[in-house]
């Protein structure tokens, strides 16, 4: 019997993993690769969270490689076998000469690894969010192969679970910190960002309600592949011919797949290979809908996602700055609207004090004095309530 043999073999080995269940979080993952390596002398096992851009990656949350932790790496996963791992959701063995299949793995071939077992870590809805992989630069028996992936599936459950929350406290955290410029358009930039990558969607923007133009709508910030795009910010679109139209008649609206063939005129749809689409609207404190913020991606975006708690947090908070927002804008355009009208109250002052000025001096006519004495006092009582019209301006300039 080889040494590898005695290693996946060693009840003590088993006994190392149960004890895993007293940690917790990344600690929990990083005690779990660890063990995993050590009973089965793997040269290479991580726990990776897919990371949703144009190409997409995997950051290595635990690992270890030549028995030395691994961890804050990220790689292009369309050039490993992990990717067929994400997109199948199915789990990967290859007993050896994976690095043939897969070719422009530069770690794999200048390492020389040989045989790879990959597990895929799935979220309440079923879908891929990362994965477990054990890697050997030997290759392996289809007898350890099953023990290695036996006890893998022991804890693919709990691997997975601990995968989502740790996903979910970064976004929660994220959210709780919040931006410094509430009300600012950085804010909805961040929150963009947030919701791209906490949905590990390809597509998020938020838009607004056009004043007096029902037709149409303004994208306020839009976020591609984990990045603002600053060219579309303030792009005004017309509703026909887009997804959104649908918003115009429901709250939520979702295109589950074959969105480019829903919508041909959006040729963007298709260039970029984005097949799903969800909307939802959002409302001021009346009701009144004052935007909607949308998702696009790449595969099939599941009615769950509606359902998830997380989603509901972000619309909900999606909804809160968008309505900071508005009102930060409301409140710029009277404080520049208020010099104006400032302006103005003193020009009315200098014209009726002119007038004052010219009736003052008809009272000494005999034939217009008591006329003018009459203008006189109505002139003066306009001046003085200009006089407090004035101050309250400048109060309320003052307060905002």
């Amino acid at each position: 019997m080889t040494s590898q043999d005695q290693g996946w073999r060693n009840q003590s080995g088993a006994d190392e993993l149960l004890v895993l269940s007293s940690s917790t979080g990344l600690k929990f993952m990083q005690l779990f690769v660890d063990t995993l390596a050590d009973c089965f002398e793997a040269d290479l096992v991580t726990i990776g969270e897919l990371m949703v851009n144009k190409v997409e990656r995997i950051n290595v949350l635990a690992g270890v490689f030549d028995g030395k932790p691994l961890k804050g790496l990220d790689y292009e996963a369309c050039v490993t076998p992990c990717i067929d791992v994400i997109k199948t959701s199915e789990r990967k063995v290859f007993l050896c000469r994976v690095q043939e299949g897969y070719p422009q793995d530069e770690m794999f071939v200048e390492e020389g690894i040989h045989s790879y077992i990959g597990f895929p870590l799935k979220n309440n809805q079923g879908e891929a969010i990362g994965l477990i992989q054990a890697s050997w630069r030997r290759e392996i028996e289809q007898e350890e192969a099953d023990h290695v992936m036996e006890t893998i599936g022991l804890f693919v459950n709990r691997l997975s679970t601990e995968l989502t929350t740790v996903h979910d406290m970064r976004i929660l955290a994220a959210l709780a910190e919040g931006s410094s410029n509430t009300g600012n358009l950085d804010a909805l930039r961040l929150l963009c960002i947030q919701i791209q990558a906490a949905l590990k969607i390809r597509v998020a923007f938020i838009a607004e309600c056009m004043d007096g133009d029902d037709n149409q709508f303004r994208i306020l910030t839009f976020c591609q592949d984990g990045k603002i795009a600053t060219q579309a910010e303030g792009k005004v679109y017309p509703y026909q011919g887009t997804p959104c139209i649908h918003l115009k008649e429901r709250d939520t609206f979702l295109i589950a797949n074959d969105l480019a063939e829903a919508f041909p005129q959006q040729e963007q749809f298709k260039t970029e290979g984005l097949t799903s689409y969800l909307g939802v609207n959002i409302h001021d404190d009346s009701g009144a809908v004052i935007g909607h913020f949308a998702l696009q991606n790449d595969r099939e975006v599941l009615e769950t996602t509606l359902k998830s708690d997380l989603f509901k947090l972000l619309s909900h908070r999606a909804g809160l700055e968008l309505r900071q927002f508005k009102a930060e804008q409301r409140r710029q355009s009277q404080a520049a609207e208020t010099p104006s009208i400032a302006c103005e109250i003193h020009q009315q002052l200098a014209t009726i004090q002119q007038s004052a000025t010219e009736l003052e001096g008809h009272i000494t006519s005999p034939h217009r004095q008591s006329a003018a004495a009459n203008n006189l006092k109505t002139l003066q009582h306009q001046i003085a309530d200009t006089l407090v019209l004035l101050r309250q301006l400048e109060d309320s300039s003052k307060d905002t």
